[in-house]
């Protein structure tokens, strides 16, 4: 099985679309070097808001990765683009899906 943490902010003032995308995908090689960490993906609501989606195998691995980033120069470039009373973070497991979720790398 897997567990899903959201992430969800908003932008600085003057934070544009490209600035947040690249912050997001430079933190990528350190989250797969995380122990259990399976997948990620980012999105943006018509309002404003990014919500970073990821994946994790267990609810132990995705509550430490905050432990983990803590201090990365990656995460440190995302939390500068960021309005930090924004955000938001949750984690939480499946109760239904459609079909079996199958994340290759």
């Amino acid at each position: 099985m897997y567990v899903i943490e959201t992430v969800s902010w908003n932008a600085k003032p003057g934070v544009m679309d490209q600035q947040m995308i690249k912050a997001v995908s430079v933190m990528v090689p350190d989250l797969v070097q995380l122990p259990g960490f399976l997948h990620q993906s980012l999105v943006k609501t018509s309002q404003g808001k990014w919500i970073g989606i990821y994946y994790w195998d267990t609810e132990a691995n995705a509550h430490a990765s905050n432990d983990l980033m803590a201090g990365k120069a990656s995460l440190e470039q995302l939390v500068s683009l960021i309005d930090l009373e924004s955000l938001a973070i949750e984690v939480m497991a499946p109760l239904q899906e459609s079909t079996p979720l199958i994340i290759t790398r």
